[in-house]
């Protein structure tokens, strides 16, 4: 019986009903090779609206997701399937109205609200980053909107005094926090920073620019030989490598470091590389002595059992995490569930722990 509604859950999960209420240009980037700014005019679609209904006023049960499918890719569908999970989990009615605005722009995030206020929907997950979120202080009567934005943190935000009087939570986890306990589990050793040349890479090397790092380089697509910097490099001795670089050339820097036999004290990392790939993707004496941190929490066992089922695993996806925490705080005013989180001043505080990578699994060490 367990297997059957299992089943059941992931059918419905998988094959809500959808709705298309606006025309859709859809953005190809294979065959489209214009720029960003030139595609600011690509119009949004409703990608599904999925519905729990026993003849209910679930009018106070009714949510909306915005995201940029363009702009986060896989994250739109996981998202949405995860809140789906909850929300059956919970077995409670509901409406989840999906947005899809394809490009993040803003255009585009002033009409989908618009949109959002005319179908007077008043709980809103926007899947937005900080870049395009000062546009929502100039959309009349908006602070009757209840937002919750997953992939921001409050303390990342500038200028957040302008967005006084909108109902705004935060739910991004902070890696600054975690290279604060990185650091500090460092024990005063010299810092060396290896970094990708990607957004998020440039974005964890800004978090670092006043710490004294003894050594920092840029890991981009052309410098894959990597014995070049390495080898003879005593600025490496006895240091701590911060490694802010995603998991395929983490796996590959690891690989190098341990060839070159270096006398390395740590090598850390931030949720970055917070992943299962690494046990498959390095040698076990390549990660001995790898430590990482990770802010995702305890996970209430059915919801996590259920997002398995659909090929979620929240444990190892910080935005799906966030995006049901974001659910559970704007239908309850509150997230009871998910017990060591706390709602400080609109930012959702995330514990930080750090692990050892060990022969197959992450092993708690503070």
């Amino acid at each position: 019986m367990k297997i059957l509604i299992q089943f059941i859950v992931a059918l419905f999960v998988l094959t809500g009903c959808a709705t298309t209420n606006y025309s859709v240009q859809q953005y190809d980037p294979i065959r489209n090779n214009s720029s960003f700014d030139s595609r600011k005019n690509i119009k949004m679609k409703v990608y599904k609206d999925f519905t729990k209904k026993n003849n209910v006023n679930n009018k106070n049960n009714t949510i909306s997701i915005i995201f940029p499918s363009y702009t986060i890719g896989k994250y739109a569908l996981e998202a949405t399937n995860s809140i789906n999970t909850y929300l059956i989990n919970q077995d409670k009615n509901f409406d989840l109205k999906v947005y899809d605005i394809i490009v993040q722009n803003k255009n585009n995030i002033i009409s989908v609200i618009e949109q959002i206020q005319k179908d007077k929907i008043i709980k809103v997950i926007a899947m937005i980053t900080k870049d395009d979120l000062m546009y929502l202080k100039d959309i009349p009567n908006i602070s009757k909107i209840k937002f919750y934005l997953p992939l921001i943190n409050k303390y990342d935000v500038q200028d957040i005094e302008e967005l006084n009087g909108l109902d705004l939570t935060f739910g991004a986890i902070s890696y600054k926090e975690q290279f604060k306990k990185l650091i500090e589990y460092a024990n005063g050793k010299p810092l060396v920073e290896f970094y990708g040349n990607s957004g998020i890479g440039r974005a964890l090397h800004n978090y670092l620019k006043n710490e004294n790092i003894v050594y920092t380089k840029k890991i981009d697509d052309n410098n894959g030989r990597y014995k070049l910097f390495l080898e003879n490099n005593t600025r490496l001795d006895n240091s701590v490598v911060l490694l802010n670089t995603p998991i395929v050339k983490s796996s590959i820097l690891l690989s190098a470091i341990n060839s070159q036999e270096l006398m390395i004290s740590k090598i850390m990392s931030t949720q970055l590389n917070y992943s299962p790939l690494l046990f498959s993707l390095t040698q076990k004496h390549d990660r001995d002595k790898l430590i990482i941190a990770n802010s995702i929490g305890d996970i209430p066992d059915e919801l996590e059992e259920y997002n398995k089922l659909i090929g979620n695993n929240l444990n190892y996806s910080w935005v799906n995490y966030s995006t049901i925490i974001g659910v559970e705080y704007l239908l309850n005013d509150n997230i009871n569930i998910f017990h060591d989180l706390k709602v400080i001043d609109n930012q959702i505080i995330f514990p930080i722990k750090l692990y050892k990578v060990g022969k197959s699994s992450f092993k708690l060490i503070k």
